[in-house]
């Protein structure tokens, strides 16, 4: 009986770990394969760059530059959490994987949130959260994007992407 057990378990664990991949399986929704996406940076957009610019270098860290692929990859996942209704890193993968074609990313990370209502507020929230905090301070990012977009009841979904190139 205890062989039997044994048995079921290791069969139950060798599902649930071989079900999960770090790639993401599933059909990816079609906003994040959109190529033709224009870039307009929203007035809270611009502040969440000076915002995370001025405390970068006020902890001697490099400022980052914008980079617009970056952002497009933003504003394909804040249209996605707007469809969704709530704040996720789903698909994060695929970002990943598009901006390693596109600009030779060597690591990227993200930040998300929704419902502040300033930049300053997300920052805020950013830098109050450890992981959240390390992505903004992390010595070895280089450029970042950044997206603001706004939901039918005006809730703000916010997407900031961190590239090392």
């Amino acid at each position: 009986m205890k062989k039997l057990t044994f048995i079921l378990v290791v069969l139950l664990l060798n599902i649930l770990f071989t079900s999960c991949s770090v790639k993401e399986d599933v059909e990816v929704p079609e906003q994040y394969k959109s190529s033709s996406i224009q870039i307009e940076y929203t007035q809270i957009d611009l502040q969440i760059i000076e915002l995370i610019n001025t405390y970068r270098t006020s902890k001697n860290l490099s400022s980052l530059n914008i980079l617009n692929e970056a952002s497009k990859e933003a504003m394909s996942h804040n249209q996605y959490m707007v469809e969704q209704g709530k704040a996720s890193h789903d698909y994060f993968y695929t970002r990943l994987e598009n901006l390693k074609k596109e600009v030779n990313a060597k690591n990227v990370s993200e930040n998300v949130g929704y419902g502040y209502t300033t930049a300053e507020a997300i920052i805020r929230a950013w830098l109050k959260s450890e992981s959240h905090r390390r992505n903004i301070e992390n010595p070895a990012f280089t450029d970042f994007g950044v997206s603001t977009t706004k939901d039918t009841n005006g809730r703000n979904y916010f997407t900031n992407i961190f590239v090392k190139r």
